[in-house]
């Protein structure tokens, strides 16, 4: 039985089905040898038990295929369903609304889904479903064969893989692929983007340092969560000192590059009149000034010696770790002088940062206790660990990741992981396994 979960589900039903025609044809050439009133021999009772047990796992295997087949249908049909449950709650919506309309009733505020409809970005998303949903229905068909196949490249295409995140076994020809190779399922796909809608640092989504395709992603996801971050990705994509808001803290939508508008600018959302120029609200016949919050940033900024990107301006405060610098725009930068990373002669370490982290690397290998149960083996370790930090500190060809269990925080993200985390073998650095992946 273990051995035929390692394969494709309709490859096994038919090395079952293969296994009971052998049996049939060692029955058949048995028949007719002994006694009809003779109890069954040994062998015989052997067969029949083995072709009770193929049997078992013949039905066993058809079921799951036929388990796969409609989960795979459903996936398909998702976008499809996804717009027509949109496009239903909308009607209600219009429903209700019609009902207060006619009975002379307070008539209710729109509905986000209301909204949704009015929106032109919804429709054009929208057209785009039926087209990815043949797409998608006709590389499945394409490659349908239960086997192993190679494409016209000779590249060998497996047709069921494991997720890199879960560990969830997906089938490969639908679940999202990686330009490193790696897996995603729907939805770890669709917990990374919703991560990266709150948080910038993930933008745009990676995977072992390589950028995820767009389009690819897109097409994983549910129309709303596709919509959102597809203005995300336009927002996060303008540089931060570019960016325009509206200016009303109720509101705050994102309204472009400043570099896109020549004129002043009206919010869509609360019609906010904006000024382009100070990114405030339009100030009829007054002289912008620069905003007074942003003037007491910058101020302290200096005071407390804190670095500004030399990519989108925006200010850098160093807490841990070297002075190689990598911002949310992913501008390298050196923390001290501001310039393009390895391109001066400024140290890559301030001695107590360097030790500090040494001192954590060398305990996430030996564990919390290591520094008290044998402190000359931890003192030494901590040496040579120093001088491979001072220089070869980020893994510059890629980390090499091994599981590490028990309890323990990320270094990255500073989540602590109940029960396991990811520890670098070559610069010992502890993450999770969404750090390890997509920030790493």
């Amino acid at each position: 039985m273990s051995e035929h979960l390692e394969l494709d589900s309709a490859t096994a039903a038919l090395i079952s089905q293969l296994a009971l025609d052998d049996i049939d044809d060692l029955r058949n050439s048995g028949k007719g040898k002994g006694r009809e009133d003779a109890p069954p021999s040994d062998t015989e009772c052997a067969l029949k038990a083995y072709a009770d047990e193929t049997q078992a796992l013949l039905r066993f295997f058809q079921d799951l295929e036929l388990a796969r087949s409609m989960d795979n249908a459903l996936e398909l049909d998702q976008p499809v369903i996804s717009v027509l449950s949109v496009v239903e709650e909308g009607l209600r919506d219009d429903h209700i609304y019609a009902e207060a309309l006619q009975n002379n009733l307070a008539l209710p505020a729109q509905s986000e889904v209301q909204r949704l409809l009015e929106d032109p970005d919804f429709h054009r998303l929208s057209e785009n479903v039926e087209v990815d949903a043949d797409h998608n229905a006709s590389e499945i068909e394409a490659n349908s064969p239960a086997i192993t196949i190679a494409n016209e490249a000779g590249e060998v295409r497996p047709t069921r893989a494991h997720c890199i995140i879960c560990r969830d076994d997906v089938r490969a020809q639908t679940a999202f692929r990686g330009p490193c190779s790696h897996f995603y399922c729907h939805q770890c796909i669709s917990n990374l983007v919703t991560a990266c809608l709150g948080d910038e640092s993930l933008f745009p989504l990676q995977c072992c340092r390589q950028n995820l395709p767009m389009q690819g992603v897109l097409a994983q996801l549910e129309l709303r969560l596709r919509l959102s971050f597809s203005r995300k990705a336009v927002e996060f994509g303008t540089l931060a000192k570019d960016r325009l808001y509206c200016p009303r803290p109720t509101c705050s939508r994102f309204l472009g590059s400043t570099a896109d508008y020549t004129d002043d600018v009206v919010c869509r959302d609360c019609r906010t009149p904006v000024c382009v120029a100070c990114k405030q609200i339009m100030h009829p016949g007054e002289l912008c000034g620069e905003n007074a919050a942003v003037e007491q940033v910058k101020a302290l900024a200096r005071e407390q010696r804190w670095q500004t990107c030399p990519g989108c301006a925006q200010i850098i405060d160093l807490q841990q770790g070297c002075y190689h610098m990598t911002c949310r725009c992913r501008t390298e930068f050196c923390y001290i002088c501001a310039a393009p990373w390895k391109n001066c002669t400024c140290p890559q370490w301030e001695e107590a940062r360097l030790l500090n982290t040494a001192e954590q690397r060398v305990e996430n290998e030996m564990g919390a206790g290591a520094r008290a149960a044998a402190p000359q083996l931890f003192q030494q370790r901590v040496e040579r660990r120093v001088e491979r930090l001072r220089y070869e500190h980020d893994c510059a060809n890629g980390h090499r990741w091994s599981r590490r269990n028990g309890r323990a925080r990320c270094e990255e993200c500073r989540f602590m992981l109940p029960d396991y985390l990811l520890l670098c073998r070559s610069c010992g650095i502890a993450a999770c396994v969404r750090c390890a992946r997509n920030r790493l």
